[in-house]
């Protein structure tokens, strides 16, 4: 059994501060236009709809595999800045990205049972994300953007913190 409040407000600090991460560096690398947000946004959900059937994304897998993404995008539009091809990988970076946010609440379903409190815990993960991020990019700029994503995830996948009895989990 998962301890739901404190892995679900976790969770949803990661999600916003990776969604607002993935939009400042395209901003910043790529376009600041109306394109680059919606890019973002959309393929964010387009993500977290297909991770609502993937019956075998674990937890581990879907953390780790976007947060591989990520800083492979990171990379990308670091090294070859304003490319509108980059644009197009970083909307498929995004989706597998959104992927563990449409498996969450599937995942905590099965652990816990209660959808509603879970969600009430990830959404206000998700608003003390969205403004910690804006305080954090504006004190520490890009190093926030590069460092918090990887600290979020390290602190998710710390299975002994977060699970009791490791074989009951999906």
């Amino acid at each position: 059994m998962i301890k739901f409040p404190a892995y679900a407000f976790l969770t949803g600090l990661y999600f916003s501060t990776l969604q607002f991460s993935y939009l400042i560096l395209l901003q910043i690398n790529i376009s600041s236009a109306y394109l680059t947000y919606m890019v973002v946004t959309a393929s964010w959900l387009i993500g977290s709809i297909i991770g609502l059937w993937l019956d075998n994304l674990d937890r581990n897998v879907g953390v780790g595999l976007g947060l591989f993404c990520y800083y492979s995008i990171y990379a990308l539009v670091s090294n070859i800045p304003f490319s509108g091809f980059t644009l197009i990988l970083a909307a498929v970076g995004s989706c597998i990205t959104g992927l563990w946010a449409g498996r969450f609440f599937i995942f905590i379903l099965h652990q816990y049972k209660q959808v509603d409190k879970t969600f009430f815990h990830e959404n206000n993960g998700f608003w003390v994300g969205i403004v910690m991020f804006f305080l954090g990019f504006t004190l520490l700029g890009r190093q926030y953007v590069f460092w918090m994503p990887m600290a979020l995830a390290g602190m998710l996948l710390l299975k002994h913190l977060w699970i009791i009895g490791e074989k009951n989990s999906i």
